[in-house]
């Protein structure tokens, strides 16, 4: 009877649909881009390796087409995973890529926040098992607009845009380990006027690597993750450059509270330092930003009835330190943030999205840093995704 009722168990666990969107990850409180301890196809993007435990799966993100992705205004994208003969394979269109991701920052210096960039991004997977699992993920984006419009001018101030980026990354899983490197191979982004053929603006990655592992040790994960980047931008007249290099390291705790019911605790060391050096007329302008955290985070997952689960987390830095050249040291002010979300399952269908993301009950819509505790039916599912498995 015992042996039955497990059979029973693992069938129903194998019979529910995997949950995976951005909206799950964000309400537990992880990146959106992927988790070393939380199962979510999302981790593709993370690991590549991750792609032979999301065969025959298709998942839309909704949103608009465009470079960046928030709370407040989400980037449309989706794919579909096959798993045929001892392979994973499938496409994913529309995400916004690291160099998207990375170009944002530059948003201050005059000329460069609007810096024509690419979009429509396709991303490439394949995987297998040859004794240990693996994974391959190219990304690849190009645009060209010869009628460009930077800094929302008039059609008078039209100029030519071009922009394409290329990253690769690879990842194997052996048993409780897995690794993955990824290399930023191409990145450049311009607009120049026609008239002059003179460069108004560019951005040019000059290399990006991130490496990262983790390792499962009954219900423990310990990972770790660095980082290191290079850019240089060229905008009004001004040659910059900037450097970031960022490392985590960390373990986290998931439990079954029950058999319908996950909670985690994550605890991670986290050290960010940018470097930006900007030479105009012959000036020099350096500084240097080191942010460090230890960040503690806590988060459910419960299977409320058969069609729906709700999840939530909260984080906070149990100690955390700036010291920015410009403006001197201090501590990181109210890093305290509460996130929550929910799931509708229609069999193999499940609807994900974030709950909580309004300022008042008229359906406003912020992020979730600043979301005023209100649930409002007008806007009771944001970050909305659709994800089924086949």
């Amino acid at each position: 009877m015992k042996k039955q009722l497990t059979v029973a168990l693992g069938l129903a666990v194998l019979a529910t649909p995997a949950l995976a969107s951005k909206a799950r990850l964000q309400a537990l409180g992880e990146s959106t881009n992927g988790s070393f301890f939380i199962q979510d196809n999302r981790n593709i993007f993370l690991n590549a390796a991750e792609v032979n435990k999301h065969g025959d799966l298709v998942t839309f993100e909704f949103g608009s087409s465009q470079t960046t992705d928030s709370d407040t205004s989400p980037n449309a994208e989706g794919g579909i995973l096959f798993n045929r003969n001892n392979l994973v394979y499938g496409v994913h269109l529309g995400r916004v890529t690291s160099f998207d991701a990375t170009t944002e920052q530059f948003g201050g210096i005059t000329g460069a926040e609007s810096v024509y960039r690419p979009t429509n991004a396709i991303d490439l997977f394949i995987g297998g098992d040859a004794g240990f699992k693996w994974g391959a993920n190219l990304t690849y984006a190009k645009s060209q607009d010869d009628t460009f419009t930077p800094d929302a001018g008039t059609a008078a101030n039209t100029v030519e845009g071009e922009s394409q980026t290329l990253d690769l990354n690879l990842g194997v899983e052996m048993g409780n380990i897995s690794a993955y490197v990824k290399a930023g191979i191409l990145g450049n982004s311009e607009h120049k006027s026609p008239e002059a053929a003179a460069i108004a603006a560019e951005v040019d990655r000059k290399s990006e690597y991130e490496v990262g592992a983790s390792y499962k040790l009954s219900d423990y994960t310990i990972f770790g993750q660095a980082n290191m980047s290079e850019y240089d931008v060229e905008a009004g007249g001004a040659d910059a450059n900037f450097e970031s290099t960022f490392y985590t390291i960390g373990a986290a705790r998931t439990e079954r509270l029950s058999d319908r019911t996950m909670a985690f605790v994550k605890l991670s060391y986290t050290h960010l330092k940018t470097e930006g050096i900007g030479v105009d007329g012959g000036s020099v302008d350096k500084n240097e930003v080191k942010t460090t955290a230890v960040p503690l985070s806590i988060g459910l997952e419960h299977d409320a009835t058969s069609w729906l689960i709700v999840r939530g987390s909260v984080s906070q830095n149990l100690w955390s330190n700036q010291d920015d050249d410009a403006t001197g040291e201090r501590t990181i002010a109210s890093s305290t943030n509460v996130n929550a979300g929910a799931s509708l399952k229609f069999g193999d269908l499940v609807i994900d999205g974030v709950v909580g993301t309004g300022t008042d009950g008229a359906g406003n819509i912020t992020d979730t840093q600043s979301e005023r505790g209100v649930l409002s039916l007008s806007n009771l599912m944001t970050r909305a995704s659709v994800t089924y498995n086949f």
